[in-house]
């Protein structure tokens, strides 16, 4: 008789520890599964916003290579080697350097890069 208490008792203790055991690790793959779902919905997100950023940027990469294309016109419409950039030639360089300094602050705010401090 004692000796089946003594199983019982036994059997008792050690289904209590595994039933103890298993909500324990259930509570732990309950945490693991949450991480993962913040995870693939974190990713989820950040995926959208590169593609929002990517389709910006490909707008102003469209708008540079039109404006490219635009000094390319003008470039070809005036002639620098003309009478007037030989006859006034610092006149064409201060043009042509106030054209470089508006290009280049267009690119830098295409870019998104702050301009340098003067």
């Amino acid at each position: 008789m004692g000796g089946a208490v003594a199983g019982g008792y036994y059997y008792y203790t050690d289904s209590q520890a595994r039933i103890q055991a298993l909500i324990e690790n259930t509570a732990k793959l309950q945490m693991a599964k949450q991480v993962q779902d913040d995870t693939i919905s974190a990713l989820v997100a950040d995926q959208k916003k590169f593609a929002k950023l990517n389709s910006d940027l490909r707008a102003n990469l469209d708008k540079a290579n039109d404006y490219k294309d635009v000094l390319i016109g003008k470039l070809r419409k005036h002639n620098l080697s003309s009478n007037l950039s030989l006859r006034k030639p610092l006149l064409v360089e201060k043009k042509i350097n106030a054209g470089t300094a508006k290009l280049f602050r267009s690119l830098e705010i295409l870019s998104g890069a702050t301009p340098p401090v003067k």
